[in-house]
């Protein structure tokens, strides 16, 4: 044996019993992490870090199980970097959240909430960046050192990090996820499939932050308004929560109120992810990440106006008036604000709750069938959308007829434009027919340039994901993107699609969220015959 091979041989002992060793004491840190956690930070990130160390030491392990003292070295080399990032992004977590409760105190430290969220952020992208650089770089001086299990790796810790600043964050980064997890020409496959997990939940703020910024919109004491407002929000997100109240006259009210300060979080963590994303872009110009700033700046100020919400709303209401099987709460007048949304109550199951329907003696095929024909009709033959319909603003309540839909929060309701609207029925028509021109010309007028080289199955996987029809694209098993490859969808994206129309994308992401809720309720049911008979030509 050479020295030289002796000395790697050595050095991948070493690195062997290091990382041995580190899984060994990650479970007795676990423990003191989650006393720490429970003293100081009830979320847990120091918990989480350690779960995230546990999880990515063990990948490593088994990832070089059988590969060469070289190849193991380079990956340990590719952990202990990754491994300083964890801590210090953590770290920069605990006073993030630290700022924050600090701004609720006092307004006054709103600037150091802002500058803690931006070092969180840059930290993450420097962890990144530096990751796949080193890798671009290994593989350019060393080929044999860097296989498809290296980048697998690199990926998976990714979307770790961001998935773990997003559900910290909350708020602009959530929704960042989000989008970015509907778009598979942005990321790889392994960051959308984590990405895709993320709720926009987070704990709500005390009663006494909130009573504070509901007297402030009022303009005078709750009391005089309300005869009671409950303390314990019914539910809570990241620009809002909402509350039960009674008015004087006794009607059940829902009081949604914006987070103090939010808006200046929102502009701070948008300045900070659109000088991230043009940083990239200006040392990496293969890496296009400007679209999801480019969608947040479109949509948030929407989420953030409460009098264009409820002036969505009563557009929405109107639109459907003629229907008695879908309800939406209207607005009480003379109450609502740019802050705060004052609306009638309404109660009922959650769509995706099957135990809670069946009970109501409600038939879980007819939601399904139901909900499809109302979003159907919305967009096709009234031109707008609830373009929100996760399973959270959705309810069903027993109707006289059948089940009756309750749609709520509308901060991303919209009406839609005859030019979009027409190319997408024509979409629809074009996969009944099987009409692949007529499919690309559709695309082609909604507003998405299409090279001449775009790849076919990718434009029929496009489709897929856009109208929630993959099942008539691929095989038709398996779950919502099993018959869609979106790791090769989003290469096959890259060379041929310059960009999707913002509309269009909240048109796919709120036509994706029905299939989801749809294929729960009955994976049998046929979506797209429901929707087709809102486009067949007349």
């Amino acid at each position: 044996m050479s020295l030289r091979s002796y000395a790697a041989s050595a050095a991948a002992d070493l690195a062997r019993g290091a990382l041995n060793a580190s899984l060994a004491a990650n479970g007795r840190f676990s423990g003191l992490a989650r006393g720490v956690d429970g003293t100081l930070d009830r979320e847990g990130t120091l918990s989480r870090a350690v779960r995230r160390s546990g999880e990515e030491t063990k990948a490593v392990r088994d990832a070089s199980a059988r590969s060469s003292d070289p190849d193991f070295l380079a990956r340990f080399g590719d952990l202990a970097r990754s491994e300083a990032f964890l801590w210090t992004e953590a770290g920069l977590m605990t006073g993030e959240r630290l700022g924050r409760s600090l701004a609720l105190a006092s307004p006054g430290f709103s600037g150091y909430a802002g500058l803690s969220r931006t070092l969180v952020i840059g930290a993450v992208a420097a962890d990144l960046y530096l990751g796949y650089t080193a890798l671009r770089r290994r593989s350019t001086s060393y080929p044999g050192l860097v296989g498809e299990e290296d980048w697998g790796l690199q990926h998976r810790r990714g979307a770790a990090r961001i998935l773990d600043a997003a559900s910290e964050l909350g708020g602009t980064l959530i929704k960042a996820a989000q989008f970015a997890s509907s778009r598979p020409d942005l990321l790889p496959a392994p960051y959308i499939e984590k990405l895709s997990t993320l709720q926009d939940r987070v704990p709500p703020r005390p009663w006494r932050v909130i009573e504070r910024a509901l007297e402030r919109e009022l303009g005078r004491n709750p009391k005089e308004v309300f005869s009671a407002v409950e303390p314990r929000p019914i539910a809570a997100a990241s620009i809002a929560q909402v509350h039960r109240a009674y008015l004087r006259d006794g009607r059940a009210v829902a009081l949604k109120v914006q987070y103090p300060g939010i808006s200046e979080l929102v502009e701070a963590d948008l300045v900070a992810l659109e000088t991230v994303f043009s940083g990239l872009n200006a040392v990496e110009p293969d890496v296009r990440l400007q679209p999801i700033a480019d969608y947040l700046r479109w949509t948030l100020p929407m989420e953030l106006d409460f009098l264009r919400e409820a002036g969505a709303i009563r557009d929405l209401k109107k639109a459907l008036e003629d229907r008695g099987d879908v309800l939406i709460p209207g607005v009480v007048e003379g109450l609502t604000t740019g802050r705060l949304l004052v609306m009638e109550l309404m109660e009922g199951h959650k769509i995706t709750d099957r135990a809670a329907l069946v009970s109501s003696g409600i038939d879980p095929r007819a939601v399904a069938e139901l909900l499809n024909d109302v979003y159907a009709y919305q967009l096709y033959g009234r031109r707008y959308l609830h373009a929100d319909p996760h399973p959270g603003n959705i309810l069903v309540q027993p109707g006289p007829e059948g089940p009756r839909l309750v749609l709520l929060d509308h901060g991303l309701t919209l009406g839609l434009e005859p030019e979009l609207v027409g190319p997408l029925e024509r979409m629809v028509r074009a996969i009944s027919e099987g009409d692949l021109e007529s499919m690309t010309v559709a695309l082609k007028e909604a507003g998405m340039p299409i090279d001449e080289g775009a790849d076919l199955d990718a434009l029929l996987g496009l489709v897929g994901v856009l109208l929630g029809g993959e099942e008539y694209l691929g095989d038709g098993e398996g779950d919502a993107t099993s018959s869609v490859d979106l790791g090769r969808l989003g290469r096959s994206f890259g060379s041929g699609i310059s960009d999707i129309p913002p509309k269009l994308l909240l048109v796919g992401r709120a036509i994706g969220l029905l299939d989801g809720i749809t294929r729960g309720l009955d994976p049998d049911l046929d979506a797209m015959e429901i929707v087709a008979r809102y486009t067949r030509a007349e």
